[in-house]
């Protein structure tokens, strides 16, 4: 691989992680206005819409017979996934801060890797035990607000323990997708998951009912906007196209800047950032590290 197509998909996958770690600030927004089942209707909405827009000349080759040959792999991922993942995100922010939550959807590599020795049987090395242990240890930290000696008296909030949930349900995604998303090219299988998890928030709206806020509500149409050109159609096809091109062991390592990207945006967003953020910030980051730079040992 040439210095250009790995500085090209440096710049891909970085560009996914700001946009994810933007989304946190954007569904807090969106949250004041509506509630957390029409936050994921509005952004799928406009994702998916703007994922058909980009991809509609690919969408020649999608075929019913394609659909029902790979759909157990299209309704994990895009369900189960996508969509579980959507709902615990969207519902545990009602509870818990933006970067709180970055912070812990920052184990996504650690979690993904246990998931993947759980369903795929790969193998855990003893330096990867290590990093998952320091990346567990800086998110009690967090959780326990700096203050170690309150550990036995941990208290999760409830918005804590959904996007831990949120985050598992992604770990298991990334599995899938490494599992399933063979069948289908990297475009369609992003289109066809995304259509999977608007339909899920549509099938839900009648239980909470639909509230959409003014045409003069700006805050929310520019977010419901933002999570759905950047946060989805955008992040989605940078990263598909960075992973082709390094490598999902490789990509992986970008999803650290999740947290940090959010943790940048919360100074534009008027949210306070407090010291034990950035010593348990500091401590997912080096646990992760140490599981990506990691092999047998």
């Amino acid at each position: 691989m040439s210095k250009l197509q790995i500085n090209s998909a440096v710049f891909l996958l970085l560009g996914a992680a700001t946009f994810w770690g933007l989304n946190f600030h954007e569904a807090k927004i969106m949250l004041r206005h509506v509630n957390f089942i029409e936050a994921g209707f509005w952004r799928y909405l406009f994702g998916v819409g703007f994922l058909f827009l980009v991809q509609i000349r690919f969408l020649k080759d999608l075929s019913f017979q394609e659909i029902k040959k790979g759909w157990k792999g299209i309704v994990l991922v895009g369900f189960v996934g996508i969509f579980g993942f959507n709902v615990f995100f969207f519902w545990g922010l009602l509870y818990t801060s933006a970067l709180n939550a970055a912070l812990i959807i920052g184990l996504t590599p650690a979690t993904t890797l246990l998931a993947s020795h759980w369903i795929l049987k790969t193998p855990i090395y003893n330096r990867q035990k290590i990093g998952i242990a320091i990346a567990f240890a800086g998110v009690v930290y967090l959780l326990s607000k700096g203050r170690p000696d309150q550990l036995l008296q941990l208290k999760w909030s409830i918005g804590d323990l959904l996007i831990l949930v949120a985050n598992l349900l992604f770990a298991l995604q990334n599995v899938w997708i490494k599992q399933y998303a063979a069948a289908h090219s990297n475009l369609v299988f992003t289109f066809v998951t995304n259509v999977v998890c608007f339909l899920g928030f549509v099938l839900l709206l009648p239980i909470l009912g639909m509230n959409t806020p003014p045409i003069d509500t700006v805050d929310f149409w520019l977010s419901a906007l933002g999570m759905g050109l950047l946060g989805t159609c955008l992040a989605y096809l940078f990263w598909n196209r960075g992973v082709q091109q390094l490598g999902a062991a490789n990509a992986g390592l970008f999803i650290n800047a999740v947290p940090l990207a959010a943790a940048i945006f919360a100074v534009f967003f008027g949210e306070r950032l407090e010291w034990y953020h950035a010593i348990s910030g500091a401590m997912i980051l080096l646990g992760l590290f140490y599981v990506q730079r990691s092999g047998a040992s």
